[in-house]
């Protein structure tokens, strides 16, 4: 069984330095090494000698556990660096009331932060000793923050999954991944020296008194006893589509935004029509009293052939029929009769749209084209339509309809409570947890809104709105998917975005078709 220190940081941000002075984009080995020493020599386990305080005994020897076995894997949350232009302004001095003199200011870039999307931990294959284990928990219990100050954080030992593993064979040119550094034999008897020079002895009378202008002396951290270790990333499996199986019908005419949930509806009602009596609830969303349902059930979506990243599906588009994993194989064999016999769609007495045959079949994870090498992906919605009304005594947000929306789909995934309120606020906290960020979200203003909903519950406020996202690893970058209260019937289709690595904005999202 693995031993795991995990690290929560309650703020959802995490600010540190790098050497060179830029942020640190995740607590490393070493760090958090100092801030368990930090624990145990100022403590309440700390020992007293000569008139100051020091580690224990017990918490030295589990120190020395860190120094001789760096963690064999990291669990590394997604996380957005913001590094911007901000400027902190200190005072360097001090002049009394009656003198009109000006205090120095110091000028420096102010240190960002780092948004972390779930803890951060440190995972060893091999537990320590028993002793080593229970003092490196009862250090955990008295950090108060890792890196500034302003990044206050709640240490356990816990389990967790790993995203990256140590390469212990890593050379300088070898492979990618996270370059960390982690204690050594010896740092924490340099930390220790560090410390007693630059604190000294107490100042005494005269000493103490506050001067009329002082100069910051930050002596630059102490590099003896590290080492620079590299981490891996693991390749995890590949998440389960919420809809794993994808038939395209393509079409002769391209359907905009506003009309596609009219068409949906009236594909919907062609296939129910052609099956006739007995339609299986994977098709008419009907279930008995009784009949527990499924997270999600078939879907019709309309794919542009214009979207970056779809597949070949003509000059114009095509619906996609998105069948979920536990369909039964006799209703997917009557589906499959409607969909070989529909010919044409109608949508009142002058509308009609031909479709055209043969259908492709896809594999719902593979929809998309890969991500392009040196971009990342991120997903634009369509017009999506929360699925509650903001949830009573706490602060609701589009980015919060978002999350919970995600949750809905994946709603197999996590527990249910019996309260409903209580089971989206867990929604939404477990979807943040595993990696769900909401970039941007915004109303859609104007016109009737009821375009895009064919039918809403009585506790749904129909309010459209658009959201960027990142979702990996919570669905895979290729995966096809939809959220909110009109999902199933065309409307909030997630379209793929890619983006340069390292881009701070989703610049033009708003605009994908």
């Amino acid at each position: 069984m693995s031993f795991a220190i995990v690290a929560e940081f309650p703020l959802g941000t995490y600010r540190g330095h790098l050497p060179d002075g830029r942020p640190d984009p995740l607590p490393s080995p070493a760090r958090l090494h100092a801030a368990l020493l930090a624990a145990a020599g100022q403590g309440v386990r700390a020992d007293a000698a000569e008139g100051a305080l020091a580690p224990s005994p017990a918490d030295r020897a589990a120190l020395a556990w860190l120094e001789e076995h760096a963690p064999d894997a990291i669990a590394a949350p997604t996380a957005v660096t913001n590094d911007g232009l901000a400027v902190a302004y200190r005072p360097e001095g001090f002049f009394g009331v009656r003198e009109r003199r000006r205090v120095p200011v110091s000028r420096e870039d102010a240190l960002g932060s780092v948004a972390l999307a779930a803890p951060v931990a440190w995972l060893w294959d091999d537990p320590p000793p028993s002793g080593v284990a229970a003092a490196l928990e009862a250090l955990c219990r008295e950090v108060s923050h890792l890196g500034t100050a302003e990044s206050p954080a709640v240490l356990r030992v816990g389990e967790a999954l790993a995203t990256h593993r140590l390469d212990r064979a890593a050379g300088l040119l070898s492979g990618g991944g996270l370059d960390v550094e982690v204690a050594r034999p010896g740092r924490t008897a340099t930390l220790e020296r560090v410390h007693a020079e630059a604190v000294g002895r107490p100042p005494f009378g005269s000493a103490d008194r506050a001067r009329r202008a002082e100069e910051a002396v930050i002596a630059p951290p102490s590099r003896t006893a590290l080492a620079l270790a590299r981490y891996a990333p693991l390749e995890a499996p590949a998440p389960e589509a919420p809809w794993p199986t994808a038939v395209l019908l393509p079409i002769d005419e391209h359907l905009p935004p506003d009309a596609r949930v009219a068409w949906s509806v009236a594909l919907h009602r062609a296939l129910v029509g052609l099956i006739g009596d007995g339609a299986p609830p994977l098709v008419t969303g009907r279930y008995d009293a009784g009949v527990s349902r499924p997270a999600n059930r078939l879907a019709i979506q309309f794919i542009p052939a214009s979207t970056p990243s779809a597949p070949s599906i003509g000059a114009a588009g095509a619906f996609a029929l998105l069948i979920p994993g536990d369909a039964d194989p006799g209703d997917l064999a009557t589906l499959g009769r409607a969909v070989g016999g529909l010919r044409e769609l109608r949508l009142g007495a002058r509308r009609t749209i031909r479709m055209q045959h043969p259908v492709q079949v896809l594999a719902g994870d593979s929809f998309w084209s890969p991500v392009a090498d040196g971009s990342t992906r991120v997903w634009v919605s369509g017009a999506a339509i929360p699925e509650s009304r903001p949830v009573r005594g706490q602060l609701w947000t589009l980015g919060d309809a978002a999350l919970l929306s995600v949750g809905l789909v994946l709603r197999d995934r996590f527990d249910r409570p019996a309260d409903r309120a209580a089971w989206y606020r867990g929604l939404v906290a477990g979807v943040a947890a595993a990696g769900g960020v909401v970039l941007e979200a915004h109303k859609l203003n104007g016109g009737d809104s009821h375009r895009y909903v064919h039918h809403v519950t009585p506790e749904t406020a129909v309010q459209p709105y658009r959201a960027a996202l990142r979702l990996v690893p919570l669905v895979g970058d290729r995966t096809v998917m939809a959220i909110g209260q009109s999902r199933h019937l065309g409307g909030g289709l997630l379209l793929p975005l890619d983006l340069p690595v390292g881009q701070g904005s989703t610049g033009d999202w708003g605009r994908t078709a």
